[in-house]
């Protein structure tokens, strides 16, 4: 639970607590606008893949609301025993997104249909936790790599784009919650922008059908 408590005042400038809290709230509404754009989607393509999207940006979403929500009881309290419980929710929950999202490739494939490529959400400041969704995120990235070399459209681009921006965020809450603090400023930025990209996509995708 000590690595899962990494986001404590003696080791995160205590100017970043606001700026984390709305960050990954403001996060968190983004990725629920995402999901339901994905729903959208699958209502129209009836692609399973994007149901799968669509579960993973919800789990994503609920996980970093609930993050935000506790940090800042944490602060408002002042029981920092709410940073590691609320940092614990965000992380099986994003890791639970991760697996849905990967699992939206692994449904494209089995179904032999043109692949929609599948997106993924955003992280946080525990250095092994941090690790395995950097992993997971990898994954994903590669993924979308690959598929953009196979296939040079607009949306390609934005999806490999999307999950380069995440893996980078996730690159940055691992070094920041091993050493510089001030990382998490540009992770949080990064995630962000992730996310747009992801929801510029979904909404393409929902006014071609």
């Amino acid at each position: 639970m000590e690595e899962l408590e990494s986001k404590d005042m003696s080791i995160k400038p205590v100017l970043f607590f606001g700026y984390d809290i709305v960050m990954s709230f403001v996060s968190a509404f983004v990725a629920f606008i995402v999901s339901y754009q994905a729903y959208r989607a699958h209502t129209i393509t009836r692609k399973k893949s994007f149901l799968a999207l669509e579960l993973g940006f919800i789990f994503t979403g609920i996980g970093l609301l609930a993050d935000s929500i506790l940090s800042y009881a944490a602060i408002a309290s002042r029981i920092p025993h709410f940073f590691g419980v609320g940092y614990l929710a965000y992380f099986i929950s994003t890791a639970i997104g991760y697996a849905l999202i990967l699992g939206s490739y692994i449904i494209d494939r089995v179904m032999m249909e043109e692949a929609v490529p599948a997106m993924v959400p955003i992280a946080r400041y525990g250095s092994l936790p941090e690790s395995i969704l950097l992993i997971l995120i990898g994954v994903v990235m590669i993924q979308s790599m690959i598929n953009l070399l196979m296939d040079r459209s607009l949306d390609k681009l934005l999806i490999a784009a999307a999950f380069t921006s995440i893996f980078l965020s996730h690159l940055c809450f691992m070094i920041q919650a091993l050493a510089f603090a001030s990382l998490l400023v540009i992770g949080q930025i990064l995630r962000f922008i992730g996310f747009m990209m992801f929801a510029v996509f979904i909404i393409r995708v929902v006014r071609a059908g």
